[in-house]
C-alpha cells in the first residue's frame, strides 16, 4: 500500500487485504443469498457503515426490477425556467473553464444548453452571447481574409501559420 502526504503505517489496519473478490458473473446468486428480500435493500442498511464498511460504486450492483411501461412512453424534457424547457437534459456548467461561446453553440447543436459564465465583463458576456446567436451550422464565424495587395509570400506565410491555403480576399 503505497504511503501518501505524510500518511505513516504505523498503527494504521491492514485494509481488505484477504478480502474475497467475486466474480461478477455470480452476481444475482450472491444476491440472492445474501439479500432475501425480493426488492434489494434500503438505502439506510446500503450505507450502513458498521455492516459494509465504505463502500465506492465498484461494491454494489443496482438491478432494474420490473418496468411497467414502454421507453418510448418516457420523457426526457427538463424545465430549466417556467417557460424554457429542453427536450434533452444536457446543461453545461456556467464555469470560465467550461462554458463560453464555442462550448454553448456545440451544447445547442446537441439539443442542450449551455450556460455563459460571468467572469468576465459585461461586453465580453454580450459579445458570447452574440455569437451564439449568430452561429449558423457550417460557416466560418471569424474568417481569415486577405486584400488584393497581399503578396504571394504573404499568402504562403499566412497558409503556415494558419495550415490552410484558401482564404478570401476582400
Amino acid at each position: 500500500m503505497p504511503i501518501l502526504n505524510g500518511d505513516s503505517m504505523e498503527g494504521s489496519a491492514p485494509v481488505l487485504e484477504k478480502a474475497k473478490i467475486l466474480d461478477w458473473s455470480t452476481a444475482v446468486d450472491v444476491l440472492h443469498e445474501n439479500y432475501p428480500e425480493r426488492d434489494g435493500i434500503d438505502v439506510k442498511t446500503l450505507l450502513d457503515s458498521k455492516t459494509n464498511g465504505g463502500l465506492t460504486y465498484n461494491d454494489f450492483l443496482v438491478l432494474p426490477g420490473y418496468i411497467g411501461f414502454p421507453a418510448s412512453a418516457v420523457s426526457l424534457e427538463t424545465p430549466v425556467t417556467k417557460r424554457i424547457t429542453i427536450k434533452t437534459p444536457f446543461v453545461s456548467s456556467p464555469m470560465d473553464t467550461v462554458t463560453e461561446h464555442s462550448m454553448a453553440i456545440h451544447m445547442a447543436l446537441l439539443g442542450g444548453l449551455g450556460v455563459i459564465h460571468h467572469n468576465c465583463t459585461a461586453e465580453d458576456q454580450a459579445e458570447m452571447v452574440r455569437k451564439v446567436k449568430r452561429f449558423e451550422n457550417g460557416f466560418i464565424l471569424d474568417p481569415v481574409v486577405i486584400g488584393p495587395k497581399t503578396t504571394i509570400g504573404e499568402a504562403r506565410a499566412l497558409k503556415e501559420k494558419w495550415g490552410f491555403g484558401g482564404f478570401p480576399v476582400t
